[in-house]
């Protein structure tokens, strides 16, 4: 199913009045100068192309459709938008979604969707929207793993999530029907990340600390050994002189003819 968002111009006699068409498959409208209500409930939505919808003074649904993705600036427009309804559908996420701009939505409806989690930059935006009252999250496939622990926080410490005690996890199965509410620590086993350059860095240090350690050792045992030392190198010094003293002996008798017969005569 294809997507299309262009602007036409409405000639009316004497005024040329802009208006939005937009064309989600078989769902069609036309704006004049602003839409109140928007409807493409129950058409088969799949995406919706990445541009702003036109501006909308009350709702819009989107309600009962197959809708994946949500593009980052499809809000940008709706800056008198009250009502947002985005439930039964298929989305997954809202990583990119921006609803930076609509200081006036009081209600937005997630029910009955995919989501599997919501991360810190949504919940900071609906933070920041003064007039959001309701958000509803029910019946999702909520994932219970260390990123859920957010979302807890949030549905805490928050009044917009429209019934929030009846939250529960879809995934992993030790955690399956169990209320996000009371989701804790040790349901989630979420370990310490580790920092990896870090404890490098560190092992490093350590093993540079352990070798000076030794280096200094060693210079230690040198420096109070200095005289049996010096008296060991002096042995081998006279002994090697020695043995070279032999060797230069011999080879002087061998080389002289003379020597050598004195040698075996001496020897008889």
């Amino acid at each position: 199913f294809a997507t299309f968002f262009f602007y036409v111009i409405i000639n009316l006699g004497p005024l040329k009045i802009p208006a939005g068409l937009v064309l989600f498959s078989s769902c069609f409208v036309v704006c004049l100068l602003a839409c109140f209500c928007f409807s493409c409930g129950a058409y088969s939505i799949y995406f919706v192309a990445g541009v702003a919808l036109p501006s909308l003074e009350t709702r819009l649904d989107l309600a009962d459709n197959g809708l994946l993705l949500l593009p980052a600036g499809m809000f940008t427009a709706l800056l008198a938008l009250r009502q947002l309804d985005l439930s039964n559908s298929s989305l997954v996420g809202l990583r990119n979604v921006s609803f930076q701009g609509l200081g006036q939505l009081q209600s937005l409806n997630l029910s009955d969707g995919s989501l599997g989690v919501l991360r810190n930059g949504t919940q900071a935006q609906f933070r920041g929207l003064p007039a959001l009252r309701r958000v509803g999250l029910g019946r999702n496939a909520w994932v219970c793993d260390c990123t859920v622990e957010d979302l807890v926080a949030w549905l805490k410490e928050s009044d917009q999530a429209e019934g929030k005690e009846a939250l529960t996890c879809a995934y992993p199965d030790k955690t399956l029907g169990k209320a996000l509410l009371k989701i804790n620590g040790s349901d989630l086993n979420c370990s310490v990340p580790v920092d990896l350059p870090s404890q490098l860095q560190t092992s490093y240090v350590f093993l540079g600390i352990v070798l000076a350690l030794i280096g200094a050792i060693f210079l230690l045992v040198l420096y109070l050994n200095r005289k049996g030392i010096k008296k060991w190198m002096h042995n081998i010094r006279d002994a090697c002189r020695d043995h070279m003293e032999g060797y230069h002996y011999r080879y002087e008798i061998n080389a002289d003819p003379r020597l050598t017969n004195l040698s075996s005569n001496s020897d008889v």
